[in-house]
């Protein structure tokens, strides 16, 4: 018995079904194709501007590859880091030696020590224990402090280490900046606060 017979120029796969089942989206000019028949196929017509194109990436593919996002997954743009990395105290060395040699400022959030160096520049150190709270919570404290010196016109040639206390971590960052020019401002390393005109 024969076969169906194929017509010229159709896909081997193509079949004929019920008007419902057509794609939506363009197809050949010479055959309907169907969802099933597609996924016989293994492939889609070849009739330039019938078929849509399916190899390229969705917008919010494309924009995260790129460095962007949705503006949610966005981070806040600032105008330089907060403490670059050769300004920071990293050697437990350091950090020993301003907390045996340094001087010592607190309140009810903060504890400074400062000790004064032969360096052109001043270093900082960043203590927040597990008493602060868990990581998330010591990381956002570190963060805003920060941004809260990153703002600061200082003295030079000193170590600073800015430890904070369990308090500190329901501050928010207006009241940790506070706390912060309130303990330069007593250890002489403010040159002048936010918004004072010099005189």
């Amino acid at each position: 018995m024969r076969g169906p017979v194929r017509k010229a120029g159709l896909p081997a796969c193509s079949q004929t079904i019920r008007s419902e089942h057509y794609l939506e989206a363009p197809v050949c000019p010479s055959a309907h194709t169907s969802r099933r028949s597609v996924a016989g196929c293994g492939g889609t017509a070849s009739w330039p501007g019938t078929a849509p194109k399916m190899g390229g990436l969705s917008s919010s593919v494309a924009s995260s590859r790129a460095g962007g996002g949705s503006p949610s997954e966005l981070p806040a743009r600032s105008d330089g880091p907060a403490v670059r990395s050769e300004l920071r105290l990293r050697r437990r060395k350091d950090f020993d030696n301003v907390f045996r040699g340094g001087r010592v400022w607190s309140n009810n959030l903060l504890v400074l020590r400062s000790l004064a160096t032969d360096l052109p520049h001043n270093r900082f150190g960043f203590v927040t224990s597990k008493r602060v709270g868990n990581a998330v919570v010591r990381n956002r404290v570190r963060r805003r402090l920060k941004e809260a010196l990153r703002q600061l016109s200082l003295e030079t040639a000193w170590d600073i280490v800015v430890s904070a206390k369990t308090p500190a971590a329901k501050a928010d960052y207006h009241e940790l900046n506070r706390a912060v020019v309130n303990l330069l401002a007593r250890a002489g390393i403010l040159k002048e606060a936010p918004g004072e005109a010099p005189a």
